[in-house]
């Protein structure tokens, strides 16, 4: 039986061993180099980094739940060996093991809290939307009055609600059951996507310091889409996405024809860095110490400017 663990990763620590620093393996540590904003880098142990506490539970009837946690360490310990193969450059995957490995990308997308916070922002619109529809509609609010009315007993009128609407309040999304349930639909769907997208395995040169990853280790690109259209798994033709699987090994899923292997020069390797940088959420984990990096996150954090609230205000949506 699973153990109900209060310390919680949303990047998988096993995930993390492929990006621990050479050199101080070969001096007996495991770590790897942590960035954040604004700070120094420093070596941190991979079950020490990635985590919040109880991150995957929720509340339901007065008890802290703990299935999504468990039902997420079954899909990573059966992943795990498919993870060690493809690092290995295997690529010859049954089909079910493809997509076990598809679902594995697929939750490494939608576990972090950047996938987390678009979910709930996204439902908070659309209930904002909705709102908006109704306080728009007499026959509608009528037809909520009476419901209300008959439900608690307390005489609601068609006024009533048209004066609460023109105040002003802001919209939220609390309840965690229904984010992380989320999670796990959104890979139902993303897991057939990943599999049948063309994979290259790029590999960097023996001499190079390697591939980093991050909070938000899945970078999505798609050059062909709209300036304002959300970018995604199949937003294009275009659309492609990098997954660094270890300091060596980074791949590329595109639905495109490519080559199944591709060495990489210390330049490719860096842009490709530089790429998931500028897709993370707020931390990098490298296996080496670098001040560029830790300059090019700076400024990365600094030119980001995150969403807003949601606020519904005089009868209308209001996105901040």
């Amino acid at each position: 039986m699973s153990k109900d663990i209060k310390s919680q990763h949303y990047v998988h620590r096993a995930y993390l061993q492929g990006f621990c620093d050479p050199q101080l393996e070969r001096e007996g540590k495991s770590a790897v180099w942590m960035y954040m904003p604004n700070k120094s880098p420093f070596p941190q142990r991979p079950e020490r980094v990635a985590k919040r506490n109880y991150y995957y539970c929720f509340q339901h009837e007065n008890q802290r739940q703990f299935r999504a946690e468990h039902d997420l360490q079954k899909i990573e310990d059966l992943a795990l060996p498919i993870l060690r193969r493809v690092r290995e450059c295997d690529l010859g995957l049954s089909a079910d093991d493809r997509l076990l490995f598809s679902a594995y990308i697929g939750l490494s997308h939608t576990r972090v809290p950047r996938f987390q916070r678009t979910v709930d922002r996204f439902s908070c619109v659309m209930s904002a939307k909705h709102l908006e529809a109704v306080v728009s509609n007499p026959e509608r609010i009528d037809n909520i009055a009476a419901k209300v009315s008959e439900e608690t007993g307390k005489k609601l009128s068609r006024e009533d609600i048209e004066k609460a609407a023109t105040g002003t309040f802001e919209v939220t999304q609390g309840n965690r059951g229904w984010s992380l349930g989320q999670m796990f639909v959104s890979v139902n769907k993303l897991q057939f996507l990943i599999s049948n997208m063309n994979w290259t395995l790029l590999l960097c040169p023996a001499d190079d310091p390697g591939f980093l990853t991050s909070d938000n280790p899945v970078s999505l690109f798609d050059p062909a889409a709209h300036p304002r259209g959300a970018i995604g798994f199949a937003s294009s033709p275009a659309a492609h996405f990098t997954f660094p699987l270890s300091r060596n090994v980074c791949m590329l899923a595109q639905h495109v024809n490519a080559a199944k292997v591709l060495k990489l020069n210390s330049s490719q390797v860096r842009a490709v860095n530089t790429n998931t940088i500028k897709r993370c959420d707020s931390q990098i984990y490298a296996p080496f110490k670098s001040e560029a990096i830790q300059h090019m996150l700076d400024e990365t954090a600094a030119s980001r400017k995150e969403p807003g609230r949601v606020l519904f205000s005089k009868g209308r949506v209001v996105q901040e």
